[in-house]
């Protein structure tokens, strides 16, 4: 249900930061700026009430002398009652409706009419809704005019009126008739605006769903955002503390035999140290200026064959392998590839123990050829079929890292020491690109890490 905050001004209302600039938010020309200052269109509504009083008013002294002196106080409550219309929209009717009945009955011609009530009951619709609106409006409106049952008693005690003379009279049309249709329009009037009143509500209101939808989607894009850069964070730190930490238990044993490879060990540990906080620093402005992760890196075969070395270097005894053609030099798929290969092999360099080796398996699989993706489809396999067998039509990556140290089930592995983390980041940066990520034994000892992923397509 809509709260009855809809009417108050978007610039009062909490929104997170950079929503006052959307043009919802800020309106357009002259309703844009009284939306945006309601207490000068109210004053507005209520300048509009006086001169229409003041547009007639004259003519009541030629039916009721310095008797149209006493209409003064009744305007006077409508016009105070309407500058509290916003706040206390039942209350407002209420009053307006019974100062206007009040008018109608002592003088049937006053000008104005229920112009008064018509401007309650936009409130109350706007407020309440249009059912609220119509069922208080038009009521009132009909009390209102029940003094025109009075109107012989009128005619009367003060004679013709100067509206039937001058007005009426001209037209053909008797007293009774006048004022059944002065009651009707008016009727219908305070219908009307009780209708545009909720007309403007549920305008509003979708305005208020396009802002909360505007919100959720900003929440959800920070959540992502964050999750992408912890995902960042995750594999910079993750990668370089484990390497750094095995390169200074190497150090400490070496240092007691041969002095000099000892000190190598420790340039390439300083040298692995330096990098990491390069590789901080990046993510960092990632993070402060906006930029792509992607855009970052450097061409895949540079930054993989890096990768191997560094782990090389840690002790790993790895070896590689590349079946197929090249992978395709896209940022965002040549970093997805990366961190895979590099979260994989920082695991092993972790947990494992007795590895004597670790293979590296890339295996590029491009997909059918034209000819074969038509016979396919003739046989009534669509696109997505064919990518649910294994052969889409941009092909595959299958990512495969397998030790053979010692299996899990045996106990020996170390303990972990992460966050549990790096799997659930393979995956998700693996769904990026339609693909999925098993970790888990390997058949006789050992770990194996395979992801399969679909590589961008080009153009």
């Amino acid at each position: 249900m809509i709260t009855p905050s809809l009417t108050e001004s978007p610039a009062a209302q909490a929104m997170p930061p950079g929503f006052e600039d959307l043009a919802i938010v800020r309106g357009r020309g002259v309703r844009g700026w009284f939306r945006r200052h309601p207490k000068t269109m109210n004053a507005v509504v209520i300048g509009v009430y006086v001169l229409l009083t003041l547009w007639v008013y004259p003519y009541a002294f030629y039916d009721l002398g310095s008797g149209a002196l006493w209409l003064l106080p009744g305007y006077a409550v409508i016009v105070a009652a309407l500058c509290f219309r916003r706040s206390h929209p039942l209350s407002v009717l209420a009053l307006v409706a019974l100062a206007e009945a009040a008018l109608l009955l002592f003088y049937p011609w006053q000008g104005v009419q229920m112009w008064g009530l018509c401007f309650a009951a936009y409130a109350v619709a706007l407020q309440r809704g249009l059912l609220v609106g119509l069922i208080t409006g038009l009521p009132a409106c009909v009390l209102g005019y029940l003094s025109f049952l009075r109107t012989e008693i009128w005619t009367e005690r003060h004679g013709p009126s100067w509206w039937m003379e001058n007005y009426y009279d001209p037209m053909g049309l008797s007293e009774f008739e006048s004022l059944s249709i002065l009651a009707v329009m008016m009727f219908f009037t305070v219908g009307i605006s009780a209708g545009i009143g909720a007309a403007v509500r549920r305008g509003r209101s979708h305005e208020q769903e396009v802002l909360e939808w505007a919100r959720r989607n900003q929440e959800l894009a920070q959540v992502a955002e964050r999750n992408r850069i912890a995902r960042e964070m995750h594999d910079v730190i993750a990668h370089s503390l484990s390497v750094m930490i095995s390169l200074a238990d190497g150090a400490r044993i070496v240092a007691r035999k041969d002095p000099h490879r000892a000190g190598e060990v420790l340039e390439e540990l300083s040298g692995t140290g330096r990098t990491a906080l390069g590789d901080m620093r990046r993510v960092i402005g990632v993070l402060r200026e906006g930029q792509d992760v992607g855009a970052a890196r450097r061409p895949i075969g540079e930054s993989l064959e890096e990768l191997y070395e560094n782990f090389r270097q840690a002790g790993l005894p790895l070896t590689v392998s590349l079946t197929g053609p090249s992978l395709p030099e896209d940022a965002g798929f040549g970093l997805t590839v990366h961190r895979i290969l590099q979260e994989s092999l920082t695991n092993v360099l972790r947990y494992g123990r007795q590895v004597t080796d670790v293979s590296v398996q890339i295996e590029h699989r491009p997909g059918p050829e034209p000819s074969e993706s038509r016979r396919l489809s003739a046989q009534g396999l669509s696109a997505a079929d064919q990518a649910a067998l294994g052969m889409p039509s941009c092909g595959q990556v299958v990512l495969t890292v397998t030790d053979d140290g010692v299996h899990p089930a045996q106990g020996e592995r170390r303990e972990s020491v992460g966050s549990g983390q790096g799997i659930h980041g393979m995956s998700e940066r693996a769904g990026f690109y339609n693909g999925s990520v098993y970790a888990g034994p390997a058949p006789r000892r050992g770990w194996r890490v395979r992801a399969v992923l679909e590589p961008p397509q080009k153009g």
